[in-house]
C-alpha cells in the first residue's frame, strides 16, 4: 500500500463521525469541480473518461451521504438533506451528459455552504457544556 493511502486510511480510522462527513463532502466537492473543469475543456480527449470517474465518485458519496441519514433522530432535517442529495445527483449527472457545466457552477456554491455548515456544528459539538452555556 502507497504512504498515501496508508495516511489516508490512518486519518479516516482515527477520525470522528462529523469529521468523515466532513471529508466526505471534501471528496464531493473535488470531484463535482473536476467534472466541471472536464466539461468545460472539451479539447482535451480524455476529458469525458475523467469525467465520468468523478461523476461516479460524486453519485458513490451522495449516495453514501443519503443512506447514513437518521430519519428517526430529525425526520424533517433528514428529509431535506435527502431531497438536496438527490437534486445534486441529478444536476452532476445531466451536466455531464448534457455538457453543461454551469450547473455544476451553480451547485458548488451550495456544497460548500453545506459543508461549512457541518464544520460549524462540529466545532460547537466540541465545546464544553460549561463553555456554552
Amino acid at each position: 500500500m502507497d504512504q498515501r493511502l496508508r495516511y489516508l486510511e490512518i486519518k479516516i480510522n482515527n477520525s470522528t463521525p462529523a469529521q468523515r462527513l466532513i471529508m466526505l463532502y471534501e471528496a464531493l466537492i473535488d470531484h463535482a469541480d473536476t467534472v466541471q473543469a472536464e466539461i468545460s475543456a472539451q479539447e482535451r480527449p480524455n476529458d469525458r473518461a475523467r469525467a465520468a470517474l468523478s461523476v461516479s465518485r460524486c453519485i458513490d458519496i451522495l449516495t453514501e451521504l443519503n443512506t447514513t441519514l437518521n430519519h428517526e433522530i430529525s425526520p424533517e432535517l433528514c428529509g431535506n438533506l435527502s431531497d438536496l442529495y438527490l437534486f445534486f445527483t441529478r444536476e452532476i449527472s445531466d451536466a455531464f451528459e448534457k455538457c453543461e457545466p454551469e450547473r455544476i457552477r451553480a451547485i458548488l456554491p451550495l456544497l460548500l455552504d453545506l459543508k461549512k455548515t457541518w464544520i460549524e456544528a462540529d466545532q460547537l459539538a466540541s465545546v464544553p457544556h460549561a463553555q456554552a452555556a
